[in-house]
């Protein structure tokens, strides 16, 4: 028997329009640490030509577009150390002029940072989120923009995520299942997923 999809349940409809005005594009961690530091990803590198995409697409219809960058809390720390390479964002993906940079320091992009106020502010109601990795930041991301109330749709084909030990130490899960699995989680419960094509050819108003 197919399982039922809870957001289909708790009556959250797919979005079938954009409103450039109410919608902002969050991209995710896409920094060094998860391409050439100490947390590689090897399916972040497919997920660059595509998220330029999606910046170019936002840029050319003014659509709000914030860069998260992750930090850790001390400068001593192994990954993700203040003004360490491994924190930079990667070239292809870094910030431009018109977007806007914000710092967390914990999985999700809304944790001790001020992009929710902002967002408010702007009066944005529907998030395209997109980045690294999936399971973590991607996950806590959308499952507090579901609770903040926002209509939240992720771009399948610019997330990724990293190989991971299992929970005994025992065996690796690839990082292939592990972003199918975060996928449809966040699919079941938070946020609308498609692929970033699907996502730019809705209608805009």
């Amino acid at each position: 028997m197919t399982p039922n999809i809870f957001r289909r349940l708790s009556g959250s409809p797919d979005a079938t329009r954009l409103f450039k005005k109410k919608t902002a594009v969050l991209l995710l961690e896409y920094q060094n640490e998860h391409f050439t530091g100490l947390l590689p990803i090897e399916a972040a590198y497919a997920a660059v030509a595509p998220a330029v995409a999606l910046m170019n697409w936002a840029d050319k219809h003014k659509i709000m577009v914030c860069h998260i960058r992750h930090l850790a809390k001390s400068r001593a720390s192994a990954v993700f150390a203040p003004d360490s390479a491994g924190a930079e964002f990667y070239p292809e993906l870094a910030p431009r002029k018109t977007h806007t940079v914000y710092t967390k320091y914990a999985s999700s992009a809304f944790a001790g940072s001020l992009l929710h106020t902002d967002l408010e502010a702007a009066g944005i109601d529907t998030l395209i989120v997109a980045g690294l990795d999936s399971p973590t930041t991607v996950s806590a991301t959308a499952h507090d923009a579901k609770l903040l109330g926002y209509k939240t749709i992720v771009a399948a084909n610019l997330c990724a995520a990293r190989d991971t030990v299992s929970w005994d130490k025992n065996r690796i899960t690839k990082g292939d299942q592990m972003n199918d699995i975060a996928l449809s989680a966040i699919a079941d419960k938070y946020a609308q997923v498609e692929l970033s094509t699907a996502i730019t050819a809705l209608e805009l108003a």
